[in-house]
């Protein structure tokens, strides 16, 4: 279904199939599958309404950024594509994904929620005295006083006194065996340097990214357990496919008003894809492939990546046998 997609000729058989898609994804730990936007306004305002609904404290993160750099305009430029935001904003019940591999278990794309805010000392004591139930289950990480009076106490009172220690997120991420694991999630470092090991930008900030929403563009490259796509919004040629990649399994998937005319492949991509077949045919038949000077374009999904994000090069050049054509097809050898 994906590589008809992929090369803009569903069938049917796939056209039906996709339909079925339009149906509620429930879980039993509560996390909402991540809705996929054409735009990051469109996330932002998603985002920022649900971040609103929630009750409780703001806390607000933002990065701190680094580098050889020292213009703002250009290390900023540089950091442009770093999954970190700048500054990030959270409230318990927040749900999250994770942006670094930590372990095997928690991985880039992981999902979880905001249960709480504290710095490590509390951790530890969270941890060691079990009272991660009555933390997690009280509204802006408060819990009830040991009388059983309605009155919430502060989160800090009971684990071993006072502290002015920077406070963190306190984030339970869903494992694979049924259970959850509470991950503090402190500072991680994201850099930018160069083959003789000189860091022109860095950026310094907690792995998190809100996660109702998120961006086609920001979701390539990340594999997700549940998704959810609405096609009746605009989509650029090649953003459909990109969309509906991401997810890891069809049990995961909702498809909102599936369009089968929403589902396009740029020109381009057909004639690479065509042009690919070729030249896996001949490589397969000839060795004559290893003589060739230019360099052979075989992997379709940066060429793809390049084509959503705007930066399609027309100067890609594409290989048979002794044959290089440019992208109108003109046998460059003649």
């Amino acid at each position: 279904m994906l590589n008809e997609m992929r090369e803009g000729r569903l069938t049917q058989t796939s056209i039906e199939a996709f339909k079925k898609l339009s149906r509620p994804l429930t879980f039993e730990d509560s996390l909402d599958a991540t809705e996929l936007f054409p735009t990051r306004q469109e996330v932002d305002r998603a985002n920022t309404d649900r971040l609103g609904r929630l009750q409780g404290e703001l806390f607000t993160f933002p990065a701190r950024d680094g580098g050889s750099i020292q213009d703002k305009g250009q290390r900023d430029r540089l950091l442009s594509n770093c999954l970190a935001p700048e500054t990030i904003t959270l409230k318990k019940g927040a749900q999250v994904m994770l942006i670094k591999n930590i372990d095997e278990q928690l991985v880039n794309g992981s999902l979880g929620r905001v249960i709480g805010f504290m710095d490590e000392r509390q951790f530890d004591s969270y941890n060691n005295n079990n009272i991660e139930t009555a933390f997690s289950q009280s509204p802006g990480g408060t819990v009830q006083n040991d009388s059983g009076d309605s009155a919430p106490i502060d989160a800090r009172q009971m684990m071993q006194g006072i502290t002015t220690s920077r406070k963190w997120p306190l984030i339970r991420f869903p494992v694979a065996d049924g259970t959850w694991r509470d991950l503090l999630c402190e500072p991680e470092t994201w850099k930018i340097e160069l083959p003789n090991g000189e860091v022109q930008a860095s950026r310094s900030q907690i792995p998190l990214i809100l996660a109702w929403a998120l961006s086609i563009h920001k979701a390539q490259g990340q594999t997700l357990d549940r998704v959810k796509v609405d096609l009746g919004r605009v989509f650029e040629k090649g953003q459909a496919y990109v969309a509906l990649s991401r997810a890891t399994r069809m049990d995961g998937l909702c498809v909102q008003r599936f369009d089968a005319r929403k589902v396009q492949a740029h020109d381009k991509v057909r004639a690479f894809y065509t042009k690919l077949a070729r030249v896996e045919l001949q490589e397969k038949n000839s060795d004559r492939m290893k003589k060739i000077s230019q360099p052979v374009v075989r992997k379709a999904q940066g060429y793809e990546a390049n084509f959503v994000n705007g930066d399609f090069d027309d100067d890609v050049t594409f290989a048979e046998g002794n044959e290089v054509w440019d992208e109108s097809g003109v046998d460059l050898h003649t």
